[in-house]
């Protein structure tokens, strides 16, 4: 006779199998798609322009290379599509009739993670392929005694920005925004 309070053997299989499915359910590959903006930009070689505001100031450098790559890494590390973070966060679907837009959205409530929240902007189409318009994160991470806040925003094609909150026991820094851009355009 089976219990009401223990699933039959081959139930709990079932159930077992279920969630091996859905852990092995991939996120929206991100390290991929900016790699993949990335030899884009390689292959063309766009000038590149980069911004640096602090506080109200605002002034135009070059960014070499090495700076480019290394600005980079904020969109690609840590990546959520790891087995050992990968169980902490969540995908939910948004879906906006009116622009039309879907927004995958990736959180977790565990505030020792690095990245918070991730939304990946998807512009549908159903003749041709559904396009990224953009992607959205959210760090929070500690560097020695400083509390560090960045909000990180790739628009598909055009640009990448890194806006950075850093407090230091009770001071708290002016905000710094970088933004690269290789769309002449933008």
């Amino acid at each position: 006779m089976v219990s009401c309070k223990n699933p039959s053997p081959e139930k709990a299989a079932d159930e077992k199998i279920l969630n091996d499915s859905l852990q092995a359910q991939n996120f929206f590959p991100i390290t991929e798609f900016i790699g993949g903006q990335v030899k884009m930009i390689d292959s063309l070689k766009p000038p590149l322009s980069k911004s640096i505001t602090r506080g109200k100031k605002t002034h135009m450098e070059t960014i070499s290379d090495n700076e480019f790559r290394t600005l980079i890494l904020n969109f690609v590390k840590p990546d959520i599509n790891d087995t050992t973070l990968k169980k902490f966060y969540t995908e939910t679907n948004v879906a906006d009739q009116s622009i039309p837009s879907v927004t995958l959205i990736y959180a977790t409530t565990n505030p020792s993670l690095t990245i918070q929240k991730i939304n990946v902007f998807i512009k549908p189409d159903p003749v041709k392929n559904d396009k990224v318009s953009a992607i959205y994160i959210e760090k929070v991470f500690t560097i020695g005694d400083t509390a560090i806040n960045q909000k990180l925003y790739w628009k598909t094609d055009k640009n990448f920005q890194v806006i950075t909150n850093k407090k230091l026991k009770n001071t708290v820094f002016p905000v710094e925004q970088v933004k690269v851009i290789w769309d002449p355009i933008e």
